[in-house]
């Protein structure tokens, strides 16, 4: 009898662990009522950081007011309406004072959590390219991949740590392009790459992730700026390495008073679930 006592009792307990436990509380809002509706900006067709977002998220139907092309006119428009909310690299506005970065179900985005997956949006940044890397390009990827590093964690949170490299100081032109959220990035490596080897001049384009990595598919470039993940027919046609990792940054005004949603409220926000604010449950 005291067994079977004891018994329900754990049993008990585990059930109301898994009850309390399980269960996320909902991220409860300050007040809103002076804000309005929400003025939702998405990125343009063909970013990565779009693509990304939108999986992250789970979002079937973007019903975005506005479209921003760049990271600064995603700042811009978000700066200039009280009720905006959109989405950029954490890499390039985490030291921006004109917007407000949120917390995503109660987790900031970090070094630390970027590492550790802890944060919901996430992301890699990638160089794509088709069949055999010839020496140049070789050469490079494998700068980025040691010394290379170091350059890449003034970014973002790099691949591996650094590490010595020695050029073999192969020659000729690398063209480079895509991801406007990578370039930054690529284009401080490709400066730092000349101090091991000057013999490789590195040809650098901006477009969009999708459009990088259809150069590269058609031959037109060497090596694509992706930042999403490859989709899997470019998987089939495409070797990546990764350049190091990153996270999507919601965005809001700085004088917005929300500091943190869900990732399931950000959704319904994006499929226009909620309108104004105080929508917001």
């Amino acid at each position: 009898m005291r067994r079977t006592c004891k018994i329900s009792v754990i049993l008990a307990i585990a059930g109301i662990a898994l009850l309390t436990g399980g269960c996320r509380k909902q991220t409860e809002l300050p007040d809103v009522s002076g804000l309005g509706s929400i003025t939702v900006i998405s990125r343009e067709e063909g970013s990565g950081t779009k693509t990304e977002f939108e999986n992250l998220i789970h979002l079937q139907q973007n019903a975005s007011d506005a479209e921003a092309d760049s990271t600064e006119n995603m700042i811009d428009q978000i700066s200039n309406s009280k009720g905006a909310i959109g989405y950029a690299a954490f890499s390039s506005v985490k030291d921006t004072k004109e917007t407000k970065i949120l917390a995503v179900d109660g987790i900031q985005p970090t070094a630390d959590t970027i590492k550790k997956g802890t944060y919901p949006l996430c992301r890699e940044y990638l160089l794509a390219y088709t069949g055999d890397l010839n020496d140049a390009e070789a050469d490079f990827l494998a700068y980025m991949k040691t010394a290379g590093q170091g350059i890449v964690e003034q970014f973002c949170v790099p691949e591996s740590k650094a590490d010595t490299f020695l050029s073999d100081q192969s020659s000729g032109t690398i063209r480079i392009s895509g991801s406007s959220s990578a370039a930054p990035i690529l284009t401080a490596l490709a400066e730092d790459y000349q101090k091991y080897n000057t013999h490789v001049q590195i040809l650098i384009e901006t477009t969009d992730s999708t459009a990088g990595l259809n150069l590269a598919l058609e031959g037109r470039c060497d090596l694509a700026m992706s930042s999403r993940a490859l989709k899997d027919y470019e998987k089939e046609l495409l070797n990546a390495q990764v350049i190091g990792k990153d996270a999507i940054a919601v965005l809001v005004q700085s004088e917005n008073p929300v500091q943190d949603l869900s990732a399931k409220q950000i959704r319904k926000i994006y499929e226009k679930t909620y309108e104004n604010w105080s929508d917001i449950k």
